[in-house]
């Protein structure tokens, strides 16, 4: 018996309809597969119709930007108001 999980399997792997941890049109994979073939493995009309809704920068653009934004918060400089809160050293 097959999982039941939304996860893609091995055979998803050239497929342009998969996510990575879902696929684009079947809530469960791996049911596909049970027959040796899955009626929506590269399917151009279901790709068509389900297709990349990715704003086109890659599939890096998520990480890009945060390393950008956490330059810019490394470069403003943060004034230090909890002075109360650090530790104190005595003679």
């Amino acid at each position: 018996m097959t999982s039941k999980t939304p996860k893609p399997v091995k055979q998803c792997e050239g497929c342009v309809l998969n996510q990575g941890d879902r696929c684009a049109v079947f809530a469960h994979p791996a049911i596909q597969w049970l027959h040796r073939d899955c009626e929506g493995y590269n399917n151009a009309e279901l790709i068509a119709r389900y297709g990349d809704h990715s704003d086109g920068h890659g599939a890096h653009a998520r990480k890009a930007a945060r390393q950008m934004d956490a330059k810019k918060d490394k470069q403003i400089e943060h004034p230090e108001d909890h002075g109360k809160f650090k530790k104190l050293k005595f003679p």
